[in-house]
């Protein structure tokens, strides 16, 4: 039987940076959490995943974009 009560809390917490500034988003759910991680990074930004008892799980580092020659 699932407990009805209990409060959905968020779960996960991204860490955004550009480098000079710090944004955080939070989430409940891990895969869109890392969906949002993996957009993050792919524009440039530097991200850490962490729960929210503040244990770090992955961090993910911004992509560079590729020169065509």
């Amino acid at each position: 039987m699932r407990n009805e009560t209990r409060s959905q809390s968020p779960t996960i917490i991204l860490r955004i940076s550009d480098g000079t500034r710090l944004m955080r988003q939070v989430f409940a759910d891990f895969g869109q959490a890392s969906r949002s991680a993996e957009a993050y990074a792919r524009d440039g930004f530097m991200v850490d995943m962490m729960s929210a008892t503040g244990t770090f799980l992955m961090d993910f580092a911004p992509l560079r974009p590729t020169v065509a020659v």
